[in-house]
């Protein structure tokens, strides 16, 4: 997680703090929402007098999201199923869950939770201590990633390694650099004031990546946000298929290449040639028989693997793992050339069985 200062769970006396709606956009969400919901349920647990409601916004499911929502609020009074009306031209539809869920919405602060988060018990009264203390109006922090199988343990490193390098993580949380802007929707807590003053999920309902833009838009008009490492107090496995993660993230990235346009091209470029340059390097030595080319390729090749193991390190993958970062780079620049082709085109990008074209 880079420099970011780590939120833990606590138990700070829930008359210290101010309710809060937990928002949570479920569309087709069968398999994960009981998961999502049982982390609600552990925050009232933990703290029974917590102010604390939760609105799931039924995405025209197509599933038994719905029903199994009702069937869970029979013992969860604070729990609240709204059926999501039909998605309106021009909007992305996480944002228009989120903008009916934000109407619906009664406390003072607003969290909104993705489905395939579980949040751990005395998160939420963590994380708004956390921004009390801090003076922050917004406020996200970056979950742990339950990595379990291979595919995934080979990719999501390198990913989320390459995001890491691109943007200096340090720069998030300085006000005065609104275009290194970063949010994690898995986690993304704003307070009603302020959530008006940004214009809310209305004012970026055109925008694949709402978290990031949200986010930028927040530092720009000068809205206290802070970003941090959430890794204690939410968990989040976010794609579960080879498919599910291909479509996944050329949609995020989608949005970083149009986020940060001046950057994508030469990024592009210098990406693809340190992903080769070791081991153009280490050949080039043995065929020329010089130990100087040879010894640079190692040097570069192995801080490639040291910077791998950190980031596995951060995520729980066994050190094993480490020897495939050849293959989750290459893997990250297919995502990444992926979702440039889908810029450069204008054919958009899918999700949840919606296609959205760039705005």
């Amino acid at each position: 997680m880079g420099k970011l200062v780590p939120v833990r769970p606590c138990d700070t006396p829930a008359g210290d703090l101010p309710g809060i709606s937990v928002i949570v956009p479920a569309r087709n969400e069968e398999s994960t929402i009981d998961i999502c919901l049982d982390g609600i349920r552990a925050q009232k647990l933990r703290q029974p007098d917590l102010d604390l409601e939760a609105i799931v916004v039924d995405d025209r499911s197509e599933d038994r999201t719905g029903e199994i929502v009702l069937r869970r609020a029979q013992t969860m009074p604070y729990l609240h199923l709204l059926s999501g009306d039909e998605l309106p031209l021009g909007w992305i539809g996480k944002c228009w869950a989120l903008h009916q869920g934000s109407r619906a919405a009664t406390k003072e602060w607003l969290l909104f939770v993705d489905a395939d988060t579980r949040l751990l018990a005395g998160a939420v009264a963590a994380a708004l201590g956390e921004a009390q203390r801090r003076g922050a109006q917004v406020f996200s922090v970056l979950t742990h990633q339950q990595l379990p199988t291979v595919w995934e343990r080979v990719i999501m490193p390198g990913v989320f390694g390459a995001l890491a390098e691109a943007l200096p993580i340090e720069f998030v949380n300085d006000p005065r650099l609104p275009q290194f802007a970063l949010a994690n929707g898995q986690f993304l807590m704003v307070r009603r004031d302020a959530y008006t003053r940004i214009g809310g999920h209305q004012a970026i309902k055109s925008e694949n990546g709402e978290d990031a833009r949200f986010a930028q838009r927040a530092k720009r008009l000068g809205v206290p946000f802070w970003l941090g490492d959430g890794r204690e107090l939410a968990t989040t496995r976010m794609y579960t298929t080879p498919s599910a993660l291909w479509e996944g993230w050329t949609k995020n990235l989608h949005v970083g290449l149009r986020l940060l346009p001046w950057i994508a091209p030469p990024g592009t470029v210098f990406y693809a040639v340190a992903l080769v340059l070791p081991y153009w390097l280490l050949a080039r030595g043995r065929t020329q028989r010089s130990r100087a080319l040879a010894a640079h390729g190692a040097v570069q090749l192995g801080a490639a693997l040291f910077l791998r193991r950190l980031t596995d390190h951060v995520y729980g993958v066994p050190p094993i793992y480490t020897l495939t970062q050849p293959l989750g780079h290459l893997a990250f620049f297919a995502l990444l050339a992926g979702s440039f082709y889908k810029v450069l085109t204008g054919r958009g990008v899918t999700w949840k069985g919606r296609r959205y074209l760039n705005p």
